[in-house]
C-alpha cells in the first residue's frame, strides 16, 4: 500500500524510485568518487533524473508541512529510545529507505492540495549551449555538458546537477528564486549570478545583486562581486574577489583562473567545444593562473593553452592531449 501511494506520486518504477530515495539520503556526506557515481547514475537514464528530482520536491514539501509525530507505544521504563526532543529531520533519516518511502507516501493528498509538481531536465552536451526563459522571466543561459532540473509548476525553483550556468533572476521578494545544487542552497536577492558544478564542487560568482549561501543554515551573502568555492565533500568553503565583467566569461569566449589544476581548465575548454582533451598524469594536477581567450575554434585555442602552461600538445585524430614538454623542447 505504501509504495503504490508512493508510486502514485513518482510515475517511476519502484526499483528506481528506491535507489533515488538511496541517493537523496546520501547527499549529506558523499565523497567525491560517490558524487560521480551518482552523476553517472543520473546520466544512465533519463527516470533516474525524474525520479530523482521528485523525491527531492517531496522532502521539501514535507519540510515545509511537516506531518504529525507518531504518537510513541510505551515502552518498559529501562527500555531505551530516541529522546522526543531529536529533531524532525534527523529522525527521518534515521528510519531508513522504507521509512522514507512510506512517509513521502503519505504526502500524497497534501501535495496534490497544494501544487502538482511537473519537473522535467534541461541538459545540454558538451559543445552545446542553450538560453532559456522561465515562465516567470527568469533566463538561463545554459553551458555545454549541463544538467539543470527545472519544474514547470514552479518556475523559481531549480537544481543544478553537473556544469555551468548564469541565471538572470527576475527578483520577487515575496517569492524568492532558490537554486539547490547537492546539498547546497543559493536563493536569489535580485541577483545576476553564475554557478558550476563538478563532482562535490560548487562555485558561485555574483555579477549584480545578491545571493544567500545556505539561507537557514551558514547563511552567508555574496555580493557583486564575490566569488565562493564550496567543496562537499570536504566541508570547506573558500571566499574571494571576481572582476564582475569575468563572471560568466564562458559566454564570450573569457575563462579566468587562479591557481586552478590544469585538468579543471581543459573540463572547462571541454565543456565549451566538445572536444575532448586528456591532460597527462604530469601535468593535471598543474595550478594554472590567467585568462584564457577563446577564438571559437579548438584546432587554434587548444594548442595556444598548451603554449601558455608550458605543455606539448599534439591531435590522434579523436582527442587533443597535452603532456609535459621534452626535456629541451621550446
Amino acid at each position: 500500500m505504501e509504495r503504490k501511494g508512493l508510486r502514485i506520486v513518482t510515475g517511476e518504477r519502484m526499483d528506481i524510485v528506491d535507489q533515488a530515495i538511496a541517493w537523496h539520503v546520501r547527499q549529506g556526506g558523499m565523497s567525491a568518487a560517490d558524487w560521480q557515481a551518482f552523476i553517472a547514475w543520473l546520466e544512465a537514464d533519463p527516470a533516474h533524473a525524474r525520479a530523482f528530482d521528485r523525491i527531492a520536491l517531496m522532502d521539501a514539501a514535507l519540510a515545509e508541512h511537516p506531518l504529525p509525530e507518531p504518537r510513541p507505544a510505551p515502552v518498559a521504563a529501562n527500555d531505551q529510545g530516541e529522546s522526543r526532543s531529536t529533531p524532525r529531520r534527523r529522525w527521518l533519516w534515521a528510519i531508513g529507505g522504507t521509512g522514507i518511502a512510506a512517509t513521502l507516501a503519505a504526502l500524497t493528498i497534501p501535495l496534490a492540495t497544494t501544487a502538482s509538481a511537473d519537473p522535467y531536465v534541461l541538459a545540454t552536451k558538451p559543445g552545446e549551449r542553450r538560453n532559456v526563459t522561465l515562465a516567470d522571466g527568469t533566463s538561463i543561459e545554459v553551458s555545454g555538458g549541463t544538467r539543470i532540473g527545472l519544474d514547470r509548476a514552479d518556475p523559481r525553483v531549480a537544481t543544478l546537477e553537473a556544469g555551468e550556468a548564469t541565471f538572470h533572476v527576475r527578483h520577487d521578494a515575496a517569492n524568492p528564486f532558490t537554486l539547490r545544487s547537492g546539498g547546497i542552497t543559493v536563493r536569489d536577492l535580485g541577483t545576476v549570478f553564475n554557478v558550476a558544478r563538478a563532482g562535490a564542487r560548487l562555485d558561485v560568482e555574483v555579477a549584480e545583486g545578491a545571493v544567500m549561501f545556505q539561507p537557514g543554515r551558514e547563511s552567508l551573502t555574496l555580493r557583486q562581486g564575490h566569488a565562493l568555492s564550496a567543496r562537499e565533500d570536504l566541508g570547506k568553503v573558500a571566499l574571494s574577489q571576481v572582476d564582475v565583467g569575468a563572471v560568466g566569461g564562458w559566454r564570450t569566449g573569457r575563462l579566468a583562473f587562479s591557481g586552478e589544476p590544469l585538468s579543471r581548465v581543459a573540463a572547462s575548454v571541454h565543456r565549451l567545444y566538445g572536444t575532448r582533451i586528456e591532460v597527462s598524469p604530469g601535468l593535471s594536477d598543474r595550478p594554472f593562473t590567467g585568462m584564457v581567450r577563446l577564438s571559437g575554434v579548438a584546432e587554434r585555442d587548444v594548442p595556444h593553452l598548451a603554449a601558455l602552461v608550458g605543455a606539448e600538445c599534439r591531435y590522434d585524430g579523436e582527442r587533443w592531449i597535452l603532456s609535459p614538454l621534452e626535456p629541451g623542447a621550446r
